[in-house]
């Protein structure tokens, strides 16, 4: 009793919305709607096909299995500078998704970024919107 009281209490502690991880590349879109990425702007067909990128890596990095250990602990920094937990941090999807961040941020295109940074120490891998599993935040 005392273990099933702690998970949940330690779940709903960190039961936060991710605005990260979303669909598919091809909707460009958050759990449900609108992830960080956005819609991005600033340099045109260049930066939408660098966000398509950015999103695919995202989703990739992200991908994660419910109930598996060891995964979901480390983290990329993201285009709005939050900390995004992946999977596996030294994955080649992991690194992908800070190659396609620091792509994207060089091309100079503007991220549409959903207010402020999630304040959270460690990630969990959940299905978020439907979706998923993916590390959240």
């Amino acid at each position: 009793m005392i273990f099933l009281c702690a998970t949940i209490s330690a779940f709903v502690a960190s039961c936060v919305y991710d605005w990260e991880v979303g669909a598919p590349a091809s909707t460009d879109a958050g759990p449900g709607t609108g992830g960080a990425g956005g819609s991005g702007g600033g340099g045109g067909a260049d930066c939408a096909d660098l966000l398509a990128d950015l999103d695919a890596a995202r989703i990739a990095a992200k991908s994660c299995v419910l109930g598996a250990s060891g995964q979901c602990a480390e983290k990329v920094t993201d285009e709005c500078g939050c900390h995004s937990f992946v999977k596996a941090g030294g994955s080649a999807e992991a690194q992908s998704f800070a190659a396609a961040v620091e792509a994207f941020l060089s091309a100079d295109c503007k991220p549409s970024c959903a207010g402020g940074c999630s304040v959270v120490v460690s990630g969990m891998c959940l299905i978020v919107g439907g979706q998923g599993p993916y590390c959240t935040p």
